[in-house]
C-alpha cells in the first residue's frame, strides 16, 4: 500500500512546526505533502497535491478551517479532514460534522494523540482503497468473462452450432440482438508488406495495436459483432433489416478500416465479404463463402477486398510471369497459411490463372517446379539442409511426374503444402509447448496474486498478449482465464477440505480479495458455494 499523503494548515508557525516534529511521518506510513498558514494560501496547494488527509486549524486569518474544509470537500470528496480547535464549542463541532470532518481535536494536541487519530483515519482510508480495488477488479473480471462468453457465442453462431431459439435466448442474456432480415460474414487480416526471411512466427502478434484499435471501432456497434480467430483473423457478423442497409453498413465499415490503415504504410490488409443470407442458421454458409475467397490473399502483393461477385483477381497469363506468381503465392502461404486453407488456396489459385493456362503441360511444370523451389527455400530457412530436404520430400522431390493432368498437379500441390505446413507446425508446436509450459509454471507460482492478467503472463514469456491468447487456446483447448480460474479453484477446494480457514481467507489465499466475488466464481465453477462444498466433502469423509 502506498504512503498516506497529509497536508497541514495552521496559522501559528510554532504550533505548525511542533506538529511536524511530533510525528515520525514516513516511519508511520505518512508523507507530508504540503503546509500553509491560512486557508486561502492552502486551497490551491491542496488541489494540486491531492492529499488523503487534511489537518487544519479552525480559526485562521483570511479563510478559516471550516470554510476551507467546505471548499476542499467540494473538490476532493474522498479527502479525510482532521480539525484542530482551541475551543470546546458545540456549534463548531456540529458544523464540522455537517461538512464531513472525521475528527475534531482540541488543542493543545500531543504527538501521541495526533498519531492515534491519524492511524485511525489512515486505517479507514486503506480499508476503503482495498474495497475499491477489489470492486474494480471484480467488475473488470466480470466484463472479461462477459466479453469471452459473447465471443464464444458469436463463434458458435458462425460455425452453425446454435439453433435459432438458442440464439435468441443466449443473445438476450449477453446483450446481443441477432434478429434481422439479413446477415453476412466479413473476414479481416493484416500482413506486413515485406515477408522477409526471419522467424516463421514473425507475423503472429505483430498487429496487436492495429487489432485493438479496430476492436474499439466496433465495440459499440449495434449491427456488427466480432470475434478473433486463431491466427490474427477477425470475423465480423454483420446484420441489418434490409439488403441495402447491410451493404451500406459493410461498405462504411470497410471505408473506416481503409482510412485507419492509411496510417500503416508498412502493412497491407485483406477483407473478404461473404454472401448475404436471410436466416441465422445460414450464417455458416456466408462464412464458408467468405473464407473460400479469403485464400486468395496469399496471391496478393497489396491490400485487397474480396466480394461475392469479385472478378478482379482473374489473371491474364499474357501479362503475368506465372513462375514469379507461383513463388510468391506458395512462399506467402507457407509463412502464414493453415492446413484447413489448403483446398481453398489451390481452388482459388487455379481458377485465378484460368482454365486454358492449367491445360498447358508446360505451364503446369512451371507451377510445380517453382512450388518445389519455394518449399526447399522455406525448409532451408527453418534450418533443414538439402540432404534432409530431399529425404523429407521423397517422391515429391520430382514434380515432373505429377504434371500429366491438372488434377494430378493439384494433388501434388496439396501433398507438398501439407508436408511443409505440417513440418512448420511441428516446429511451432515445439516452440509453443515451451512457451505454454513456462506460462503454466508462472501461473502456478503466482496464482495468489490478484493482479495476475493475460498481459502479465504474456509478458513473463516475452510474447504479445494477443499472440499468447491465441496460442494458449490452441495448445490447451481453453482460454487463459479459464485455466487460471481452474488452478485457483482446485487450490481453493484443497484449502476448504484440508484447513479450517474462513471462506474469505481461502479466497484471499487463491487471489480473490473480494469474498463475494470469490464465492460467485466458485459457485459458477463447482456448482455450489464454498461452504456447501466444504460441508458435503466433510460429510462424505465421515460416511
Amino acid at each position: 500500500m502506498s504512503m498516506i499523503k497529509v497536508f497541514l494548515v495552521e496559522d501559528e508557525y510554532a504550533i505548525r512546526e511542533g506538529i511536524k516534529k511530533s510525528v515520525n511521518w514516513e516511519q508511520s506510513g505518512f508523507t507530508l505533502v504540503g503546509e500553509a498558514g491560512d486557508g486561502e494560501v492552502a486551497f490551491p496547494k491542496i488541489l494540486k497535491s491531492k492529499p488523503d488527509i487534511l489537518i487544519t486549524d479552525i480559526r485562521m486569518p483570511f479563510m478559516d478551517g471550516l470554510e476551507l474544509s467546505k471548499l476542499v470537500k467540494k473538490e476532493l470528496p474522498d479527502i479525510r479532514i482532521i480539525v484542530l480547535s482551541g475551543y470546546d464549542d458545540f456549534n463548531y463541532a456540529k458544523e464540522a460534522i455537517s461538512i464531513g470532518v472525521e475528527e475534531y481535536i482540541l488543542k493543545p494536541v500531543s504527538g501521541e494523540n495526533l498519531m492515534k487519530e491519524l492511524d485511525k483515519v489512515a486505517e479507514e482510508i486503506r480499508k476503503e482503497k482495498l474495497e475499491k480495488e477489489a470492486k474494480e477488479k471484480y467488475l473488470r473480471d466480470r466484463e472479461e468473462i462477459r466479453l469471452l462468453e459473447r465471443s464464444r457465442f458469436i463463434r458458435d453462431m458462425i460455425d452453425g452450432r446454435v439453433s435459432m431459439q438458442e440464439s435468441l435466448s443466449r443473445g438476450k442474456e449477453l446483450g446481443i440482438d441477432i434478429t434481422a432480415a439479413c446477415y453476412a460474414i466479413v473476414l479481416l487480416q493484416v500482413f506486413p508488406k515485406s515477408a522477409g526471411s526471419g522467424d516463421m512466427n514473425e507475423y503472429s502478434g505483430v498487429n496487436e495495436k492495429i487489432y485493438n484499435s479496430i476492436k474499439e471501432m466496433y465495440e459499440d456497434s449495434d449491427h456488427a459483432y466480432m470475434y478473433e480467430q486463431v491466427g490474427d483473423v477477425f470475423c465480423f457478423l454483420e446484420k441489418a433489416d434490409s439488403k441495402e442497409d447491410l451493404d451500406l453498413n459493410i461498405k462504411s465499415g470497410i471505408e473506416n478500416i481503409k482510412e485507419f490503415m492509411n496510417g500503416y504504410e508498412d502493412k497491407m490488409f485483406f477483407i473478404s465479404v461473404g454472401k448475404t443470407v436471410e436466416r441465422i442458421r445460414d450464417v455458416n454458409a456466408s462464412y464458408l463463402d467468405a473464407n473460400r475467397r479469403f485464400a486468395e490473399r496469399y496471391m496478393c502483393d497489396e491490400s485487397h477486398i474480396f466480394y461475392e461477385t469479385d472478378s478482379s483477381r482473374v489473371i491474364d497469363i499474357n501479362k503475368v510471369d506465372i513462375s514469379l506468381l507461383s513463388k510468391k503465392t506458395i512462399y506467402s502461404f507457407l509463412k502464414n497459411g493453415t492446413l484447413s486453407e489448403i483446398d481453398n488456396l489451390i481452388l482459388e489459385y487455379f481458377e485465378s490463372i484460368g482454365k486454358d493456362t492449367v491445360e498447358s503441360v508446360m505451364l503446369r511444370q512451371y507451377i510445380l517446379v517453382e512450388a518445389l523451389i519455394s518449399s526447399v527455400t522455406f525448409l532451408e530457412e527453418l534450418g533443414v539442409g538439402k540432404d534432409r530436404s530431399t529425404e523429407m520430400l521423397g517422391e515429391l522431390s520430382n514434380p515432373l511426374t505429377f504434371v500429366e493432368t491438372s488434377e494430378s498437379a493439384k494433388g501434388y500441390l496439396k501433398s507438398l503444402l501439407e508436408l511443409m505446413i505440417g513440418y512448420r507446425n511441428q516446429l511451432s508446436d515445439k516452440k509453443y509447448t515451451e512457451i505454454i509450459d513456462k506460462a503454466k509454471n508462472y501461473i502456478k507460482d503466482n496464482y495468489q496474486n490478484e493482479d495476475m492478467s493475460l498481459q502479465s503472463v504474456a509478458s513473463s514469456v516475452n510474447v504479445s498478449s494477443n499472440h499468447f491468447s491465441a496460442i494458449f487456446r490452441k495448445e490447451t483447448g481453453e482460454t487463459f482465464i479459464d485455466y487460471l480460474t481452474a488452478v485457483r479453484m482446485e487450490k481453493a477446494k484443497e484449502l476448504l477440505i484440508c484447513t479450517s480457514m474462513k471462506t474469505s481467507e481461502v479466497g484471499f489465499e487463491v487471489g480473490y480479495r473480494d469474498p463475494h466475488y470469490f464465492s460467485y466464481i466458485f459457485k459458477k465453477s463447482a456448482g455450489m458455494s464454498p461452504k456447501e462444498y466444504r460441508r458435503i466433502k466433510k460429510e462424505n469423509a465421515q460416511n
